[in-house]
């Protein structure tokens, strides 16, 4: 790693800075290396020189040597706000983390990427909806990338079959990839890595802490086009989530359920407040958000290559490569009245296969 990185991931490390206030900075400063300038500092007006003060006598370069290290180490994938390959969907949330730490591959500019979410206490009906929700996705689309937290219930349930159905995913963690909370989806994790990625904000020894679990979410909610809620409490990091993600002008969608159950009171809320558009299968998704099925892909492909009738046959197995024919060249080889091939010498021109000419003479095409 260059020595811009160096500043990069240090600026992100500053306490003192929020992420909003860090980009600014950045802005205002022309440069990560500039920011840790006292001199480039003081230049900056209405900033703050208790914050100049912290940042100048900061530990924040020497952890973020410890960092680079640790990286290059277990081949982590560092990208900064700036950088060409940062997703650029979450770069436009005022709040979006300065450095993203990643260990796989994923492209998080994928043309379509979903993050579904959920309550840690699924039901088996959840469950078997989420699972049946990302095959339809994948099917569909297998460039499609799903987004989740790894969490208990839904979110696992949105990772694993993604990797069971051969698709990219992202796990997003609240915590440091120095391990995997919970513990018992690390083996899940090693399949995504083979086939996706295991994406976080924080520097190596971050601990998942409670409040760090709703500072991910935005990060589900920020790289997405859409955020599907399939099970959910009136409160909960899904809540939060898919507020969020309408918040950054993300279409919603949540799974509707019985007004007793209480994993699905959330999700009947942010439909009742406008927050989510109902969405039951995959279809629903589709429709929504514009995006054509593989099979209407498929269907406009076949017409390229157009069923040929018996009596188009008859006529195209008459005509040579360069050959000039005309109507009375057909009739008098086929039998078929003029009617009957005019109709079809039209048809075999719509399809690109013959071309008429002045004077009424047709060519092959080769």
């Amino acid at each position: 790693m260059n020595e811009h990185r160096r500043y990069e991931i240090a600026l992100s490390l500053l306490p003192c800075l929020k992420p909003a206030d860090a980009r600014l900075l950045l802005e205002k400063a022309g440069s990560a290396e500039a920011v840790f300038s006292d001199k480039k500092l003081r230049c900056i007006e209405q900033l703050n020189p208790k914050v100049i003060q912290e940042i100048v006598t900061s530990s924040a370069l020497k952890r973020a040597d410890k960092e680079i290290e640790y990286c290059l180490n277990y081949n982590i994938q560092v990208r900064f706000v700036t950088d060409t390959d940062y997703p650029y969907r979450l770069a436009a949330c005022q709040d979006a983390p300065l450095v993203l730490y990643s260990k796989g591959i994923s492209d998080l500019n994928a043309k379509r990427i979903v993050s579904i979410v959920g309550t840690r206490r699924a039901t088996r009906q959840g469950i078997d909806l989420t699972e049946k929700l990302v095959r339809a996705l994948a099917a569909n689309f297998p460039d499609l990338i799903i987004v989740s937290g790894l969490a208990y219930g839904i979110d696992i349930t949105a990772n694993s079959t993604a990797v069971s159905s051969g698709i990219n995913t992202v796990a997003v963690v609240a915590h440091g990839l120095q391990e995997i909370y919970p513990a018992i989806h690390r083996k899940t994790a090693l399949e995504i890595i083979k086939n996706g990625s295991i994406l976080t904000e924080l520097p190596y020894g971050t601990p998942p802490e409670p409040f760090r679990f709703v500072q991910r979410n935005r990060i589900v909610a920020g790289l997405c086009d859409a955020c599907i809620v399939m099970e959910s409490a009136e409160k909960g990091g899904s809540m939060i989530t898919a507020e969020m993600a309408s918040d950054y002008g993300r279409d919603v969608f949540a799974y509707p359920g019985r007004p007793a159950d209480e994993r699905s009171t959330g999700c009947n809320l942010l439909i009742k407040k406008q927050l989510a558009s109902l969405a039951t299968s995959a279809d629903d998704i589709l429709t929504m958000m514009n995006w054509q099925k593989a099979k209407q892909a498929k269907a406009e492909q076949a017409t390229l290559f157009p069923v040929i009738t018996p009596t188009q046959k008859l006529l195209i197995e008459r005509m040579q490569p360069g050959e000039l024919k005309k109507i009375e060249d057909f009739s008098g080889e086929t039998g078929l009245s003029m009617a009957e091939i005019l109709s079809n010498l039209m048809q075999l021109e719509l399809n690109g296969q013959i071309e008429s000419l002045p004077g009424g003479g047709y060519l092959k095409k080769c």
